[in-house]
């Protein structure tokens, strides 16, 4: 009977140990695979054009995220003067395929092609797709040189002069009057005095405020006055002329029009 009772144990405990559950494996996480934005290195774009730029996955895209656009500190171009880059936009889960439009501005200058280095990120928390720096360079395909002041100073010949204080021919003389200021005299005696035209390196603009010029008697002797007309004066760096339209008015606020001078650097 003992070794029954203890038989019978025995089957029990192996019945119980053998429904018992065996332990959990520890589950393994599966890192996504990664994947990179499929496109040029290096792009060129001519001043005055609107591009778009694109770029591909592969199949690895399987997620919704947002690509940042950001220019890098060794670009050699001018960000909204040189140029214009959509700074960001959405890519949907599984798209393959995406674009970002890039602007080259027109420029009023000659110059050397200019370099823009873009770097597209995304705000995926995995760091997808991984980050790609490409190059642009923007092809100068016109302008004019820069406005240099000293280049401007000296004797002009009159091409064209509507108040016809000089006719076409005549050889007159630019100043210097200040930093990016010039002047001339129309003829009208020795009592002549300047009109100071002010330069906007930036534009070719020329603009002046309104200011004395001659005195005529005619009689009775009655002082003129010019105010020149921005809308239709500027510089001309290629040909080295100066074009300046002039409001002409007398000390009574007598009005005469306007009248542009012309005048090409000898």
């Amino acid at each position: 009977m003992k070794d029954f009772k203890f038989l019978l144990a025995g089957a029990l405990l192996c019945s119980v140990l053998s429904c018992s559950k065996e332990a959990a494996e520890p589950s393994t996480v599966t890192k996504f695979q990664s994947f990179g934005f499929n496109m040029a290195d290096k792009i060129e774009v001519e001043e005055g054009k609107l591009i778009k730029i694109p770029f591909t996955f592969d199949d690895n895209q399987i997620f919704d995220f947002d690509v940042e656009i950001h220019v890098d500190a060794n670009t050699t171009a001018t960000e909204d003067e040189d140029f214009h880059v959509e700074t960001g936009l959405s890519i949907q889960a599984l798209a393959k395929k995406g674009e970002f439009e890039f602007e080259a501005l027109e420029d009023l200058f000659l110059e050397d092609n200019e370099k823009v280095f873009l770097t597209l990120s995304s705000t995926y928390p995995g760091h997808l797709p991984l980050t790609k720096t490409i190059e642009v360079t923007i092809k100068n395909v016109g302008g004019c040189p820069k406005f240099i002041q000293s280049e401007f100073v000296g004797d002009y010949t009159v091409v064209s002069d509507d108040w016809q204080d000089w006719k076409a021919g005549d050889v007159i003389s630019v100043t210097n009057e200040g930093v990016n200021i010039l002047a001339f005299k129309y003829n009208c005696g020795a009592d002549a005095l300047p009109i100071l035209m002010k330069i906007d390196p930036a534009t070719f603009g020329i603009s002046g405020t309104k200011q004395e010029y001659c005195s005529y008697s005619l009689p009775p002797l009655t002082k003129f006055f010019g105010d020149i007309a921005e809308a239709t004066s500027a510089v001309n760096t290629c040909e080295k002329s100066l074009s300046v339209t002039i409001a002409h008015s007398d000390a009574n606020g007598t009005a005469y029009g306007s009248g542009k001078i012309v005048l090409k650097k000898n």
